[in-house]
């Protein structure tokens, strides 16, 4: 999905009209399963009723029923840094193709949200989709970081 610069600050706007600082899931990386769907979808949470899909969709969304991602507490940027780097995300990846092994919401959430793009789900046909044997997108990284590094380094670890 290609963006423009107009339908990126659509984005952008609308992150900041459902974003809630106060709501526990600000700035957490979550996952939910749709019915009949055997995949994990990943977004970032905004508030307790909106998320942010990083698949196809790349907009906010609503979905109560999201759960947060176990195992990532170390790792995982401040919620209003997370925030933050969604948004320049947008603009870093606005004409990768979204492929549903290659580079797909887990990639892009993780991220955003910890600074690695894995996909777990990936992970075991990763000769198959160019990634690493961890199931990590193996460009995305160096270009978030190479941007965060020019525009906002305190986006960076």
């Amino acid at each position: 999905m290609s963006l423009s610069q107009e339908e990126i600050e659509q984005r952008i706007e609308a992150v900041d009209r459902f974003a809630d600082s106060s709501s526990r899931r600000y700035g957490s990386l979550l996952n939910w399963q749709n019915p009949l769907d055997p995949f994990w979808h990943y977004g970032i949470g905004l508030s307790d009723t909106h998320i942010f899909d990083t698949g196809r969709g790349l907009r906010p969304f609503s979905k109560l029923d999201a759960k947060f991602v176990i195992n990532v507490d170390h790792i995982v940027f401040e919620p209003k840094q997370t925030i933050e780097r969604l948004k320049h995300a947008l603009y870093v990846f606005k004409d990768w193709e979204y492929t549903l092994t290659g580079w797909n919401c887990e990639h892009l959430a993780r991220l955003v949200a910890t600074d690695r793009p894995r996909c777990y789900q990936s992970k075991l046909i990763w000769w198959m989709c160019n990634l690493t044997p961890k199931g990590d997108h193996k460009s995305a990284h160096r270009v978030l970081h190479n941007y965060l590094e020019g525009v906002d380094p305190s986006l960076n670890r």
